[in-house]
């Protein structure tokens, strides 16, 4: 199996093969500083002046390669499988080895990173509300409260034993040599496809009155504050 690439991905990877290996291996401490201590505009300005290119390509380029790595270690690729879609991608076989060297230095870290980042927990997406006011009744002689209700969207991960093989692309690397461009082309819609359907759309739903959202409101905006702070950072980065 092979690791499926969008056509944005490689273009991003093909500034790679207008230089020399060296270049590529600057690339490779970029991606590691990268997974260790998140982005760093500093060395991606200093990069980016060395190949004159713009920062943004830079970070592309590292976020690809970054994605290479977490896929192939997500599907637990074997070192010839994962020099397969490199071949794919573009790379000559010095690069591979390169590249290669590196996903196996990094694999069994970025495995058990996956791990426990695999809780499938819903992601946030959209929310729709709405605000509901009584505005008569003969019974209720109070005081009348107007309520919102809202519908949060969110996605989460489909829960399948398929879903593995959705993401990859069976790819018989003995014939790879003379058949490399047919058997991607025939496969190339199917993973497409495949990769749109990996995920559920639920919704919630909820009502409150409006001290309770002022409350609701408070309390996220201290979550959000929270999530800036250095110690949750260095959380994050360790994950």
């Amino acid at each position: 199996m092979i690791i499926f690439l969008t056509e944005l991905q490689k273009k991003h990877l093909s500034l790679l093969h207008q230089h020399s290996t060296q270049v590529l291996i600057d690339f490779c401490k970029l991606v590691l500083d990268y997974l260790i201590n998140g982005k760093n505009d500093k060395k991606n300005t200093i990069a980016a002046g060395k190949l004159g290119i713009s920062i943004s390509d830079v970070q592309n380029l590292v976020h690809a390669l970054v994605y290479l790595l977490v896929e192939g270690s997500k599907h637990n690729l074997s070192e010839s499988d994962f020099k397969s879609s490199l071949a794919l991608a573009g790379f000559t076989n010095e690069q591979q080895e390169v590249l290669v060297k590196l996903y196996n230095n990094k694999r069994v870290e970025l495995a058990d990173a996956l791990f426990i980042l695999q809780k499938r927990e819903p992601s946030y997406q959209d929310l729709n509300w709405r605000f509901e006011v009584q505005i008569a009744s003969r019974s209720n002689k109070e005081e009348i409260k107007p309520i919102v209700t809202m519908d949060f969207v969110t996605m989460s991960p489909k829960i399948s034993n398929n879903s593995e093989s959705a993401h990859n692309i069976n790819y018989d690397i003995t014939e790879a040599r003379y058949h490399k461009t047919k058997v991607i082309n025939n496969n190339i819609n199917n993973a497409t496809a495949a990769c749109q359907c990996q995920n559920v759309i639920n919704h919630v739903l909820l009502q409150c009155d409006i001290p309770n959202l002022i409350n609701l409101r408070n309390k996220l905006e201290q979550a959000l504050f929270e999530s800036k702070t250095q110690h949750v950072r260095k959380v994050q980065r360790a994950l």
